[in-house]
């Protein structure tokens, strides 16, 4: 994800991801164009519908020769329902664009996966290294450089816009004076720094924009003409409303000049013709590229997908996906040759919830029985009740929760991310629909809550409040 969240309040992508094999495919991929199949799909989507997880979603499937778009809720509270045309942020899946231009590289003999990243360089700048190891390339694509999630330097992480100031200049700079915690290939740390500078390299080199190259080596080569960074007038004038919860709209992320790692922007339509080209690469340099990609140039274990260039590789061992999330919006990227299927969602809400809609239709093409998800139903907590949760708790130094309540909304905002709406199973028990996380607040003294904790992922954590003015 191109996201700012510590690892307290993030949520990860189920670990038994996609263990989709041969064995469990009982018939061809269904034909998309079959009512029946189509009334299977919308009865998965509209649970998030009536639960109001997103404001607009929009889907591209691909089911062995056939393919489809689905369209459903809106592009802005008020607006029209989204079209094949409507443009969305894709976040973190542009990850794979860089992986793939990292590659294309490779292919016209401009770079090679193992090379020094600092012989990239401008003149003067300086990598990082660790016992005379140096970080490659393929480090950066692969999250093992040793490098942060996000650089100290970044100053409005936590801001509407994030990435709108930090240059490539900011990027040298931190680089500079970094020193690696471990040795380059040693260990997996997700990092957005790395993969955004690892696209600001490549542009170096060649000369251009991230956007010239990435039209001109990737989405005009494959008829992609709504994807792209910047876009002109046209395309912005097609761009869904973001949301970082339904009912709150949210500005677009802007990126200064390293947007690698999540700046793309696109509709259903074009990422269904990437999905298609990975499916079945052309016969040619971009093909190559392609599949160097598709290759698995990381193991996984335990803990960790294995990687291609850019992309994250499937329990199954041969689905690559790649998911991505902004201020208001997400997307989700399925591709499996063994189905053969691949399954696009892009959306206008900022909820990390829809990827498991995504993983349920891959499997569905996959053969697998899937069920329409239930969601958490809420109810109606008075504003008085919900007084006694409003204050400030701290779950570790540096780190605190802002409880408020807006609009007759309880917000709940951590230290260095934006505030997030959460939902009521009880009057003690809170919910998020951005991450699958709830709050309990606790020990109810004098009209107030003096605790809340913090369940996610199976853990447990407790924060204690603390006074308004106190020190983090």
């Amino acid at each position: 994800m191109i996201d700012r969240f510590p690892a307290v309040l993030r949520s990860a992508i189920c670990g038994l991801l996609l263990v989709v094999t041969a064995d469990r495919l009982v018939a061809a991929p269904p034909d998309l164009d079959d009512p029946a199949t189509q009334q299977r799909i919308r009865a998965l989507v509209q649970p998030y519908l009536d639960s109001e997880q997103v404001v607009g979603l929009s889907l591209g499937l691909i089911a062995g020769d056939s393919s489809a778009t689905f369209h459903f809720g809106k592009t802005s509270h008020r607006g029209e329902k989204p079209t094949d045309q409507t443009v969305y942020e894709i976040g973190s899946v542009s990850k794979v664009f860089t992986g793939i231009l990292l590659a294309d590289a490779v292919v016209q003999a401009k770079v090679k996966l193992n090379q020094d990243a600092a012989d990239l360089l401008p003149a003067g700048a300086r990598m990082p290294d660790s016992n005379g190891k140096k970080i490659s390339l393929l480090d950066l694509s692969i999250h093992r450089s040793g490098l942060p999630r996000l650089p100290s330097n970044m100053k409005n992480v936590g801001g509407e816009n994030p990435y709108a100031d930090y240059t490539s200049q900011l990027a040298l700079e931190f680089l500079n004076d970094y020193s690696l915690s471990r040795d380059p290939g040693d260990k997996m740390e997700y990092s957005n720094l790395a993969v955004s500078f690892l696209g600001y390299l490549l542009c170096h080199q060649a000369g251009k924009s991230y956007d010239q190259l990435l039209s001109q080596r990737i989405a005009k080569p494959l008829g992609m003409t709504s994807t792209t960074v910047t876009g002109d007038d046209e395309v912005l004038q097609r761009l869904a409303t973001g949301h970082s919860t339904p009912g709150k709209p949210h500005s677009t992320w802007e990126f200064a000049d390293m947007p690698g790692a999540g700046g793309i922007r696109s509709t259903v339509t074009d990422m269904l013709r990437f999905a298609k080209s990975n499916l079945d690469p052309p016969d040619d340099d971009l093909g190559k590229a392609l599949q160097l990609a598709w290759q698995q140039h990381r193991g996984g274990d335990a803990k960790d997908f294995a990687m291609g260039l850019g992309w994250h590789i499937a329990r199954d061992g041969s689905t690559r996906w790649h998911n991505g999330q902004t201020g208001g919006y997400h997307a989700m990227l399925f591709v499996s040759r063994e189905v053969p299927a691949a399954v696009v969602l892009l959306t206008n809400t900022a909820t990390m919830e829809v990827d498991r809609l995504a993983e349920d239709l891959i499997r569905m093409l996959a053969g697998a029985a899937v069920e329409p998800r239930t969601f958490q139903s809420t109810i109606d907590v008075p504003i008085a009740k919900m007084k006694r949760c409003e204050g400030r708790y701290q779950i570790a130094p540096g780190a605190v929760f802002d409880v408020s309540i807006v609009k007759d909304r309880l917000m709940v905002q951590l230290s260095g991310q934006p505030a997030f709406e959460v939902f009521p199973k009880s009057e003690t028990e809170w919910f998020y629909k951005i991450v699958q996380a709830t709050l309990t607040f606790k020990d109810e003294q004098n009209g107030r809550f003096e605790a809340l904790e913090l369940f996610q992922n199976g853990i447990r954590v407790s924060a204690t409040r603390i006074a308004p003015a106190e020190a983090e």
